[in-house]
């Protein structure tokens, strides 16, 4: 993986110690985990505990899941795919590619949801 060494210095460099500590507790295991985690697995890393049965109910995925999020937001290549339920490190450029359709889907989709609601509610406001 070529980005390895620019995820590392996010643990170590000073500029970069504003990650949270969930932050960084997930980058180090992926770090050391090449072939990915799933959400149970982090969950027991970041918290130290077994997760609920049930994860829409587990505080500490909901953290999890934020922190992934977050660490997006600054570059990290975190993928996660159908075939295997979890996380992992990967900044293969065809990987990237389908992340980026993926998202622009997403896009497209919340725009026509957001174009229904003011064609049908803002012309009314504005009488």
């Amino acid at each position: 993986m070529s980005h390895t060494p620019q995820y590392k210095k996010l643990l170590i460099e000073p500029e970069y110690g504003i990650l949270r500590k969930v932050e960084r507790k997930i980058l180090e295991a992926l770090l050391r985990a090449p072939d990915g985690l799933t959400r149970p697995e982090l969950i027991r890393i970041i918290s130290g505990r077994e997760p609920k049965p049930d994860l829409n109910y587990d505080s500490q995925d909901r953290a999890l899941r934020k922190g992934v999020g977050d660490l997006q937001k600054r570059g990290v290549m975190i993928t996660s795919t159908s075939r295997k339920a979890g996380y992992k490190l990967d900044a293969d450029p065809e990987t990237i590619q389908c992340m980026l359709r993926e998202l622009r889907s997403r896009i497209a989709r919340l725009q026509k949801r957001v174009h229904a609601i003011e064609s049908i509610h803002l012309p009314l406001s504005n009488k």
